[in-house]
């Protein structure tokens, strides 16, 4: 589940794992926010909008270290970022091959990522609901916001990811 910040996609994300037999606890859901790259925050601030497409959200760990194992029939671990620190955290999460496995996230059905899922589901939402509702969070500042935007928009118009969407929904 892909779509920009504020979209909706972890309520949707969470609203079907409740639907879904077995319920949430019997779904795991993967947030694309565990997968955002450490890096030095004067670095992060310097990149373009391609830049920031290509960076920000660690792809390959995503692949590496939840999708693979998983389509071996093995159990993934992964490491979270920790937004506190700007680190990796420990190897804490685990996801046990053969239930249903949503990740939702943005930057999640780049491309590189398509044949690894069943099914890419695209969070259509205005852009002015998707900024009211980052603003709302209060969790970054304005210049951020812009920065964050405009690599989403970049990756958004390269990729086009609603076009390759098995599903395109409206954000809740």
């Amino acid at each position: 589940m892909d779509g920009p910040g504020g979209s909706g996609k972890s309520t949707l994300a969470a609203a079907v794992a409740e639907r879904l037999p077995g319920g949430a606890a019997a779904t795991a859901v993967v947030h694309g926010d565990d997968f955002y790259r450490p890096m030095d925050e004067q670095e992060r601030a310097g990149l373009s909008p391609e830049q920031g497409y290509r960076r920000y959200f660690d792809w390959e760990r995503l692949r590496q270290e939840v999708l693979e194992p998983l389509r071996a029939g093995r159990t993934a671990r992964y490491r979270r970022y920790d937004w506190a620190t700007g680190a990796l955290g420990g190897w804490a999460e685990e996801v046990r091959p053969g239930g249903v496995v949503l990740v939702e996230g943005v930057y999640t059905a780049r491309p590189e990522l398509e044949r690894w899922y069943d099914l890419t589901v695209w969070v259509h939402t205005s852009r002015e609901e998707c900024l009211r509702r980052v603003r709302a969070r209060g969790e970054n500042d304005e210049a951020w916001i812009v920065r964050w935007r405009a690599a989403e928009e970049y990756g958004a118009t390269a990729t086009r990811p609603e076009l390759r969407a098995g599903l395109v929904v409206g954000g809740a």
